[in-house]
């Protein structure tokens, strides 16, 4: 382990094709670019990296659990600044298997997908350390969410042709060699008491467990999320009824008894209901 902590650093795959660059990739690999850029500035002027700020341990976790939740976001970002290879491999799957289930799930599904899967990879580096006793060491880069983009590819393409260092091999075998190397890896780590390298596999195994599960459940989560958004056009009709009927006791009673009727509480209402109205296109 060397002393700038753990990285969850995932090897490079090549596909048959170039595929053109998707929305959400895209978008992807310029954040990820852009923190890397920023930590190699920040890096060669200090000799300090953003390892501890930004990665995600259980001791963050629990010494500020806002904190530490938010780390499971932001160390998806941040990647060894002594190793080009860590993010260069990163993206790389994002670049060929994150284009291809974009391509199917669309821009807005394969950023949650993206996030899901390196929180689930953060977690499992959580569990991981809690029984290693190194709660203390972070974990970074996008190594979760490119193992889980890669595994929902091999389940959506499984025949798909991918070039494995200079051989044609189907997507499902590579995605069954990176995760099964990367179970293994972690059996030995926890074995050898969390020894064994400086890559935390077992983010990649959070990350691809994720990835598997979100393609079983996929019309599971697609159906929660019509009935999401059914329930939220539901409670917006519901306020508008209501509104409504409110607005018919109050002009009943402005035709009873006159504005001076009103109590501070209605004629606010009153205003904000005209202001609403005005403001509708």
């Amino acid at each position: 382990m060397n002393r700038g902590g753990w990285n969850d650093g995932a090897g490079g795959m090549g596909g048959v094709s170039f595929p053109r660059l998707t929305q959400a990739v895209k978008l992807l690999m310029i954040v990820n670019g852009a923190v890397a850029l920023l930590q190699l500035i920040w890096f060669m002027s200090t000799g300090d990296t953003f390892y501890q700020l930004l990665g995600t341990s259980l001791d963050k976790f629990l010494g500020n659990p806002i904190y530490g939740v938010l780390s499971l976001f932001t160390y998806q970002f941040v990647h060894d600044a002594r190793n080009l290879w860590h993010i260069f491999g990163n993206l790389l799957v994002l670049y060929f298997f994150g284009t291809m289930v974009e391509a199917r799930i669309g821009t807005k599904a394969l950023i949650w997908l993206y996030l899901a899967c390196g929180v689930a990879g953060g977690l499992f580096w959580w569990l991981f350390s809690a029984l290693t006793g190194q709660g203390m060491v972070p974990c970074v880069g996008a190594s979760g969410a490119a193992y889980g983009i890669l595994t929902y590819a091999a389940f959506m393409a499984p025949m798909s042709l991918v070039i494995l260092i200079l051989f044609p091999v189907r997507l499902w075998v590579v995605a069954a060699l990176f995760g099964g190397f990367a179970l293994y890896s972690t059996l030995i780590a926890l074995r050898l008491g969390g020894g064994g390298g400086d890559v935390a596999h077992a983010a990649h195994v959070g990350g691809a467990l994720l990835g598997a599960w979100v393609w079983w459940k996929r019309d599971w989560i697609r159906g929660l999320g019509y009935r999401l958004a059914n329930a939220g056009r539901e409670r917006e009709r519901r306020r508008q009824r209501s509104r409504a009927e409110r607005l018919d006791r109050l002009l009943r009673k402005i035709k009873e008894a006159g504005m001076t009727g009103l109590s501070k509480a209605e004629r606010r209402f009153l205003s904000r209901y005209s202001k609403d109205k005005r403001d509708q296109p």
